[in-house]
């Protein structure tokens, strides 16, 4: 065939191909039969394997084209950049207040960063956070976001949707970063199909994407058109001094990013984009909750570094919060894992910003008071910061006098509820079950096997319900008793199910001190007060035998978290438990954090043969160091190992002491 044919007939296959493709996958009215689908595909392979240089960038080849297959499940993945998520701020004097604290901490930290400061304003698209992984220009794994160390493998589904492509032009390894997402209309017409099959509608277009994405037949992901914005990459080989280079570069990458940016050094600028796109965003085909904004200056960012949770060079703008009325038709009350009874307003069903909101949290009983809410009112509802329901206040005026004021005796009257009431320091008031309850006890079950605590995957709160009204678990240790007899009794479970629960249950049994201490179910004691004891007492045993006084004495620990801290291993019941979970689970001991490093700030370069360059990474922050990507004036030391770069030479010239791997060993890791 002649160059111009070829030419011709690639161009007529590629814009056949994107009819056929847009008639599948958008419109569900497919013209042709997926083989002759297939069929005109491989031609147009051929051709381009034939006149490569003629291939035109939009082809479909140049997308992924894995066939849809069914998945057995998700794999763990442990990220190879650690994931973050933004700080909040939600109004004008947030802002000036973030700004202010960004231009202390560059002070202090005697940066000198061209004047003034300029940042890069993004939209923040509310989809499901990705992680794509391609090793030298292939796209090699994709994950969820998780608990920014490790998330799901979805690299199959990831390889369905069309933004992501199967290869890149930059040959090195690099971690992209975006956010799924499923359009508007694209929801409305999942949902239309749904309720023609009378099924129920989904929620929104976020609760879609992420739902798409944990899918184990691909076939769905492949129809459902996901699309992924990306913003922002981590690479050991690849980097740029401003995050807008990093965004032209992902674009030259081929990768899908919003053009809707703002470069700008002026505070005033930022704030007036905000309010455009508060109303803007409901005109968008996709969902946006709010804006990111970046220090431009990438080295700026890397010496700022992050806190525990968060960039300190970044922060999320959040929109206002949506507002609806709606009617109060019932307040109930929610028992917690550890007996607290939460009030709840039931409403009638009212859509807020795409979401159906049928519930809202009082917090507390002070609560229902203070609004001077009755049941039957109606209400102003808001979704504050964009995720949780809450009444905002009663509008009196719309009352025809047939409301009713919430009773607590009459409700606990009639569901045979015993309670008693706590007054905290703040004087805040909240009731509490007496005794142990039944729905307490499910709560405390399905709280110990969530991923906060023991991540046993396949044991939910519906299966955790099932379990436990058949008599087969009680207590957290029963978990651990379970057997393939138990399982598989109940027609929740299947054949395949019930062995990969039992597989979860047996990585659960090597554990640390502090998930032990969580899964106990001590009142006011949540993850965060478990982790002090667990540095602090380092085994189960000196944390029974300690007394009211030695837990108060401890940072963060107040007089409420010490005294339900005595009260519980008082319980003799509670005592025997603990037994039963120690002899049944792999505690590894918990070591308190060594300091020696507190002072000093290291860089790191080159191979290493003794250490990884997270496992030294780790050694230094455990040990109350810092770890900065970049040599500055400020670096204590650059440990070097083998095909150390232009990092060496920088550190040689402003005078940074260089460490290779084994002087680092000998003056930081011999004598711990």
């Amino acid at each position: 065939m002649k160059q111009d044919d070829a030419q011709k007939k690639i161009s007529g296959l590629v814009s056949e191909l994107q009819k056929h493709a847009d008639l599948y996958y958008n419109k569900d009215a497919p013209e042709i039969s997926d083989e002759a689908y297939d069929s005109l595909y491989q031609e147009l392979v051929s051709l381009e394997q034939a006149f490569p240089h003629l291939q035109l960038p939009q082809s479909p080849t140049m997308q992924v084209a894995a066939k849809a297959r069914i998945l057995d499940g998700f794999e763990k993945s442990t990220h190879q950049f650690r994931q973050w998520s933004f700080d909040n701020i939600f109004d004008w004097e947030g802002l000036i207040n973030w700004h202010k604290k960004i231009t202390r901490l560059i002070e202090k930290k005697s940066l000198t960063p061209s004047e003034p400061l300029e940042y890069i304003v993004e939209l923040k698209i509310d989809g499901l956070k990705v992680i794509l992984d391609y090793e030298k220009g292939v796209f090699t794994r994709g994950s969820t976001r998780g608990d920014g160390t490790v998330g799901e493998d979805i690299t199959e589904n990831l390889s369905m949707v069309r933004d992501v492509p199967a290869t890149i032009s930059e040959k090195k390894s690099v971690s992209i970063f975006g956010e799924a997402f499923i359009e508007k209309k694209q929801l409305e017409e999942i949902n239309k199909g749904r309720i023609e099959e009378g099924l129920d509608a989904y929620a929104n277009p976020r609760n879609l994407a992420a739902g798409t994405l944990r899918q184990l037949n691909t076939k769905i992901v492949k129809d459902r058109n996901l699309k992924v914005f990306v913003y922002d990459f981590n690479s050991n080989d690849v980097s740029f001094n401003t995050h807008d280079e990093e965004l032209k570069f992902l674009s030259s990458q081929k990768f899908n990013v919003n053009k809707q940016y703002l470069k700008t050094t002026d505070i005033g600028k930022i704030q007036k984009f905000y309010h455009d796109w508060v109303t803007q965003r409901h005109n968008q085909g996709f969902g946006v909750d709010g804006l990111v904004i970046k220090l431009n200056d990438m080295n700026i960012c890397r010496e700022l570094g992050y806190t525990a949770k968060a960039p300190r060079f970044a922060v999320a703008y959040k929109f206002p919060a949506e507002q609806q009325t709606t009617n109060v038709c019932d307040i109930t009350l929610q028992i917690g894992r550890t007996g607290i009874l939460t009030p709840v307003a039931e409403l009638k069903p009212v859509q807020i910003d795409g979401s159906l909101v049928k519930r809202a949290t009082l917090h507390n009983l002070d609560e229902i008071q203070r609004l001077g809410l009755m049941i039957g009112d109606t209400v102003i509802i808001e979704k504050a910061g964009d995720i949780i329901p809450k009444i905002k206040s009663v509008i009196i005026g719309a009352r025809i006098g047939n409301e009713k004021s919430f009773s607590l005796p009459k409700y606990l009257a009639k569901k045979n509820i015993l309670a008693r009431k706590e007054v905290s320091i703040a004087g805040v008031s909240s009731w509490y079950v007496e005794g142990q309850n039944e729905e307490m006890s499910i709560r405390h079950l399905a709280y110990s096997a969530s991923k906060k605590v023991f991540n046993i995957e396949g044991m939910g709160e519906k299966n955790i319900r099932a379990l436990y009204g058949a008599g087969i678990i009680k207590q957290v240790s029963d978990i651990f008793s379970l057997d393939y007899e138990h399982i598989s009794s109940l027609p929740l479970f299947k054949e395949k199910a019930t062995k990969n629960l039992l597989d979860a249950i047996e990585q659960a049994r090597e554990t640390t001190l502090s998930i032990v201490i969580s899964s106990f179910g001590i009142r006011h004691v949540g993850e965060e007060v478990a982790q002090i004891y667990a540095d602090n007492f380092t085994d189960i045993d000196n944390l029974i035998n300690a007394k009211y006084e030695d837990y108060i004495n401890l940072h963060g620990i107040g007089s409420q978290i010490a005294e339900s801290t005595t009260h519980f291993f008082s319980d003799k019941k509670n005592l025997e438990e603990i037994e039963k979970l120690k002899n049944i689970l792999t505690i590894k001991k918990s070591q308190k954090n060594n300091q020696d490093l507190q002072n000093y700030s290291f860089v790191i370069t080159g191979t290493l043969s003794d250490f990884t360059r997270e496992s030294i990474k780790k050694f230094i922050k455990d040990s109350g160091g810092k770890v900065s990507s970049q040599v500055s004036a400020q670096s204590s030391y650059l440990v070097a190992g083998e095909k150390a770069g232009s990092k060496l030479k920088k550190a040689q010239t402003l005078g940074v002491t260089v460490l290779n791997e084994k002087e680092f060993i000998e003056k930081f890791v011999s004598k711990k």
